[in-house]
């Protein structure tokens, strides 16, 4: 995992590599409150994310 700072803003962006978070998997679940996301790998190499 990578922090980077944007010059323009005084927030900073954190940049993490797909393959940190999916490792051998093709999907992954993600909670954001009380919702569960589907964050996927199609196969052309695309990002999905479905509710």
């Amino acid at each position: 995992m990578v922090a980077e700072s944007s010059s323009s803003t005084e927030y900073n962006n954190i940049v993490i590599e797909s393959k940190e978070l999916f490792k051998d998997s093709i999907s992954i679940k993600i909670v954001h409150g009380n919702d569960v996301y589907v964050l996927r790998i199609t196969k052309g190499n695309k990002l999905i994310l479905t509710k």
